[in-house]
């Protein structure tokens, strides 16, 4: 039985990425419980965690030079656009598929109870550490991205007891982000890392990971569009999640915030 499993999984897995373990296991011609034995035997908790790594294995392999091949020489802006689409939709479909809800709600968790939180990205990481801080300070959390390393290790030496450390980072190997995550595991701090390689250096030190998957794997890119894409989506799907499980309050505090721009914008005319 194992062995039909994995014939199946090696010539048709993607298939089995938007299944149920009931669907997956009609489809194999196998029973539920062998397939969930079939993921422990594989040192997997059971089917949706072997289903959501499969996703990303398949995510950091793809190959279709018709859709993924990032620009040729002399495209029309009616084959870029289309090809930008493909690649948006390919990156919003993986990174769903590899990102948990449970670890979603876990992390809006600890961002709740955490009273200072600290972020931090280079490159095109720090604009989305940047955007994570503006969208949850407009809603009353504090949320820093201080960008001098040494001032933030400071900041979170002293505020260590009631601190959380986000970390942004595609590959989870960019050094001075792995370097922050260090330090704050030494000060006992939780880490959330927003990547797309669990087993990289930042993956390792991280309490909790969300997956971003730009479902490309390009051996020399122009630009990091669809990982920075795959981030700021990460990032909407948490903001939003926090500001449904605290509407009232978060609404509240998006009225005040708006309103002091507003104000500030009447006074800059």
């Amino acid at each position: 039985m194992e062995k039909r499993i994995a014939d199946y999984i090696f010539e048709s897995g993607e298939l089995l990425l938007e299944k149920s373990v009931q669907e997956a296991s009609q489809a194999i011609g196998s029973s539920s419980a062998s397939l969930v034995r079939f993921s422990r035997t594989l040192g997997y908790d059971g089917f949706s965690q072997f289903k959501q790594k499969l996703s990303i294995a398949y995510a950091m392999h793809v190959d279709n030079k018709d859709y993924f091949e990032e620009v040729s020489d002399s495209e029309t802006p009616s084959s870029i656009k289309k090809k930008l689409k493909v690649r948006m939709n390919q990156m919003v479909e993986t990174t769903n598929t590899a990102l948990s809800d449970k670890t979603l709600l876990t992390v809006a968790s600890c961002m709740e109870q955490a009273e200072i939180i600290y972020v931090y990205g280079i490159g095109a990481s720090a604009i989305v550490a940047q955007d994570l801080s503006q969208k949850f300070s407009r809603i009353g959390k504090q949320v820093l991205f201080i960008q001098d390393p040494h001032l933030l290790v400071v900041d979170l030496s002293v505020e260590k007891e009631r601190a959380l450390f986000i970390g942004i980072s595609m590959n989870g190997n960019t050094k001075e982000v792995v370097d922050i995550g260090f330090v704050s595991k030494q000060l006992q701090v939780p880490i959330v890392a927003i990547t797309a390689k669990e087993d990289s250096n930042l993956g390792k030190l991280a309490t909790h990971i969300l997956h971003s998957i730009s479902g490309e794997n390009f051996q020399m890119r122009t630009a990091a569009t669809m990982d920075l894409m795959a981030q700021l989506y990460v990032v909407d799907i948490l903001f939003y999640l926090y500001l449904s499980e605290h509407f009232d309050q978060s609404y509240e505090k998006l009225q005040i915030t708006r309103q002091a721009v507003e104000l500030l914008q009447d006074q800059q005319k």
